[in-house]
């Protein structure tokens, strides 16, 4: 199982092999995710889709937005995980 999948399920060690690859792991919908900055505010990150509208908060840094989203609540339980590698 790939560090995607384990962050998904809410690995920890995962989520932060991720974080500093600068890798964001994709919106609950299924969309990818992708970095916002403002340079007043700073970096969030945003799903892709247009109707999702999930995100993180504003960040004074880029690693801080991207460890938020990726140690977000788990999005798949094992056994949904499971069904998509055996589907694979």
């Amino acid at each position: 199982m790939d560090d995607i999948k384990l962050a998904m399920l809410g690995s920890k060690e995962a989520a932060r092999r991720l974080t500093e690859a600068g890798v964001l792991v994709p919106c609950c919908c299924g969309y990818d995710a992708h970095i916002k900055y403002d340079e007043g505010q700073g970096y969030k990150v945003c799903c892709g889709s247009l109707t999702c509208g999930n995100e993180t908060l504003w960040w004074g840094d880029k690693g801080t937005a991207i460890q938020v989203w990726n140690t977000r609540a788990p999005i798949l339980s094992a056994e949904e995980i499971q069904k998509l590698e055996e589907n694979t």
